[in-house]
């Protein structure tokens, strides 16, 4: 963050989308650059690859994982405010939608819920070749995307196809389950297999995978409306204000108040780049992938 008297570190957000046979499993590509040292929060979310192409760049989500400059790595979902740090520099990669996860990535995503790993040993791709290679292109974003969209091809050609089980629990999660009970009656599974599902292709149980989307719908409608008026854009599970401000602060670690008065350049550049493309900002879950 700045300090008083100082601009703001200049940031630039560059999103692309990926190839359309690709865009039920990665979210978008995108190209970050910070000018200076910068400092923001990111919000929950779900898989992510990054790969760093100059200066250091660190994500903070789990006191388990050593706060050290990543290099090559893959965020797993997470279900709390995450935070940034950089000394200035590049930075390139893409989001996972939870059937992305399922398909390119396929290991149990509730290992890595919260946690940043090096990504060499969790996905089927020369990351260090593509790393250099994205480096080499330097300020060409369309030779980025189009490696980005033939190493990811190649790879989807590779993996097998997602499980019908974990089609149709994203089916059912779309259409916004109010319940537990509901939501495995949707899928038409078991509560247990549902339990289990959620676990691996999502990283949380259904539970907490339920509270986290109405959450993040909710707050998705306030970054998108002018002068949100909070009491009109709650979602109506909500039972008031007040259980809305609870869960505000258990999945982003601060009052709904102090969100808005937190200085979010990296997200608020994000949010710009996303728009100027039309990619919404509602954290709704996209189409779910192809079997």
């Amino acid at each position: 963050m700045s300090t008083a008297g100082q601009e703001p570190p200049r940031v630039s957000v560059r999103v692309y989308y990926p190839h359309p046979d690709l865009q039920s499993y990665v979210t978008f590509y995108y190209v970050v650059e910070a000018a200076g040292p910068l400092t923001d929060f990111l919000y929950p979310e779900w898989g992510n690859v990054r790969l760093n192409l100059a200066g250091d760049w660190m994500v903070l989500n789990d006191p388990r994982d050593p706060p050290v400059p990543a290099q090559r790595v893959l965020y797993g979902p997470t279900d709390r405010r995450g935070k940034i740090v950089t000394g200035g520099g590049k930075t390139a990669g893409f989001g996972l939608t939870p059937g992305g996860w399922a398909r390119l990535i396929g290991s149990d995503a509730s290992k890595l819920a919260n946690r940043v790993v090096e990504i060499s040993d969790q996905i089927d791709l020369d990351v260090g070749s593509l790393q250099a290679a994205l480096v080499a292109d330097g300020d060409d974003d369309a030779a980025g995307v189009a490696r980005f969209d033939r190493v990811l091809l190649d790879l989807l050609a590779r993996r097998p196809p997602t499980p019908p089980a974990v089609l149709a629990v994203d089916h059912a999660l779309r259409n916004q389950p109010r319940d537990v009970p509901t939501f495995a009656a949707m899928a038409g599974i078991s509560p247990r297999s549902l339990h289990r599902l959620c676990l691996r292709a999502y990283g949380f149980p259904p539970k907490r995978l339920l509270r986290r989307q109405r959450f993040l719908y909710t707050l998705g409608l306030i970054r998108v409306t002018p002068d949100p008026t909070l009491s009109r854009l709650i979602d109506l599970e909500y039972h008031d204000q007040s259980h809305f401000n609870r869960d505000f602060h258990d999945f982003m670690g601060m009052t709904a108040r102090d969100y808005a008065a937190t200085p979010r350049a990296l997200m608020q550049a994000a949010a710009a780049a996303q728009v100027a493309i039309g990619i919404p900002l509602s954290f709704r879950l996209p189409e779910p992938p192809e079997a």
